[in-house]
C-alpha cells in the first residue's frame, strides 16, 4: 500500500474516532446558547427558529456513547500517523 493512500486511512480512523466527541460537544453548545436542557434521560423540548430540535439535540448527545468504540480508530490512527512521521524522518536522515 502506498504510503500516501496509508496517511489518509489513518486521518479518516481519527476523522471517525473523533466524530461522537464533536457531536456531543454541538449538542451541548447548541442547546446552551438556546437555553435549552439536555440529558441522556430524555429529550428536552428545544425551540430554534420556531423549530423543535430537541430530539436531534438528544440523538446528538447520545451519540457520545459511541465513543466507547470509536476511541479505538482515534487512538489507532493517531499511533499510526505518528508510526508514519517516525519513519518519514528516518528515511530523510538515511539520505543524507
Amino acid at each position: 500500500m502506498k504510503v500516501s493512500r496509508r496517511i489518509g486511512l489513518l486521518i479518516l480512523m481519527v476523522v471517525i474516532g473523533i466524530a461522537p466527541l464533536v457531536s456531543v460537544a454541538l449538542a451541548g453548545l447548541i442547546a446552551e446558547s438556546n437555553g435549552c436542557a439536555l440529558h441522556e434521560g430524555f429529550a428536552q423540548p428545544c425551540i430554534v427558529f420556531g423549530a423543535d430540535i430537541g430530539g436531534v439535540l438528544y440523538t446528538m448527545a447520545v451519540m457520545g456513547w459511541l465513543m466507547l468504540i470509536s476511541l479505538f480508530f482515534l487512538g489507532g490512527g493517531l499511533l499510526g500517523l505518528a508510526w508514519e512521521g517516525i519513519l518519514l524522518v528516518l528515511r530523510r536522515m538515511s539520505r543524507r
